[in-house]
């Protein structure tokens, strides 16, 4: 049963916000549309109004269900870092769509919520009709890059950081000031965000036990992360693991990106049969930000079967 404790003042425009008991916690998720069920899931350090950019240009014929999920903004925040291994975070996932009585949906998963997507559809293939990544990799493709790519190791070596005591008087919810423009400074130098969106950030990172709950995150994650020139030896020509995920996958990539190194969209299309990448030369790390209008189209194209099934293998949008 979901209970509602924001409406929307009556436009069907906005969305309205909803909070739901699923797997021992309770998520708070905004639901905005009506038709094909589309499951939008933030990563680090987001929330569910960071897709607001994205949601406003998708359009009233999708129903979208983005939740703050386990331990972000107003949802349930357990105190024990095992309480976010990523099996306990995609299982909130499995329980928010069977209380919503939701048999299949497709999922769009930027960073984390990336990784928890790639690993539902693994899992629950039954219940996913299509996968849309933004710059983001399945887990066992993200660690066969840091252990065998250079570059990915060198880039990943943030996850250290936030796993280390110093991140806790780094990433706390005293440093909210300092974090908005590390963060989003240059986002909202560009117009990219509103003060609407950077007061629900100041929101959901100054409330209490929040950054304790992202870090969790990070520090749950089996992820192996060895030092710079550490061991085990690079080997660049690798294979990565093969995923068995059924549905069809579309990978919207902003080539601007520095967490994931350029080759990440290319390993993850090897991993997964049905996979299309499609490249965005001016976005960064949060394309749906960047070029929210052309990744609306790019995502309306794929809900639609007949669409999706006429995308190449790997296109170019300048």
């Amino acid at each position: 049963m979901t209970q509602d404790f924001a409406l929307n003042n009556g436009s069907n425009t906005l969305p309205v916000q909803h909070r739901i008991a699923t797997n021992g916690i309770e998520l708070d998720y905004l639901e905005r549309g009506e038709g094909t069920p589309l499951l939008m899931l933030h990563g680090f350090p987001d929330h569910a109004a960071s897709w607001r950019p994205l949601a406003e240009r998708l359009g009233p014929d999708i129903r979208q269900l983005a939740p703050d999920q386990r331990g972000y903004r107003g949802s349930s925040r357990p105190g024990a870092v095992q309480d976010y291994a990523i099996d306990t975070l995609v299982r909130d996932l499995l329980g928010l769509i069977d209380a919503l009585d939701i048999d299949r949906v497709h999922l769009c998963g930027h960073d984390w919520g990336g990784v928890l997507a790639f690993e539902m559809a693994d899992r629950f293939p039954e219940r996913i009709a299509g996968l849309i990544a933004l710059n983001a990799p399945p887990a066992r493709v993200f660690q066969h890059m840091i252990l065998h790519d250079a570059q990915q190791r060198a880039a990943s070596q943030y996850i250290t950081m936030l796993r280390s005591e110093a991140a806790d008087s780094i990433f706390c919810e005293a440093q909210a000031v300092t974090l908005i423009e590390r963060f989003l400074g240059d986002a909202t130098r560009r117009g990219l965000l509103t003060s609407a969106d950077l007061e629900v950030y100041r929101d959901a990172w100054t409330q209490a036990g929040a950054w304790s709950a992202m870090r969790a995150w990070y520090r749950a994650a089996p992820f192996e992360i060895p030092p710079v020139g550490g061991l085990p030896a690079i080997d660049a020509d690798a294979a990565p693991p093969a995923l068995s995920i059924a549905c069809p996958v579309l990978i919207i990539w902003g080539e601007r990106d520095t967490v994931f190194v350029p080759t990440m969209p290319d390993m993850i299309a090897n991993a997964c049969p049905q996979a299309r990448v499609i490249r965005l030369p001016e976005a960064g790390h949060v394309p749906h930000r960047d070029v929210p209008a052309l990744c609306a189209d790019l995502i309306r194209d794929f809900i639609s079967a007949s669409s999706a099934a006429s995308l190449d293998k790997d296109q170019y949008h300048g």
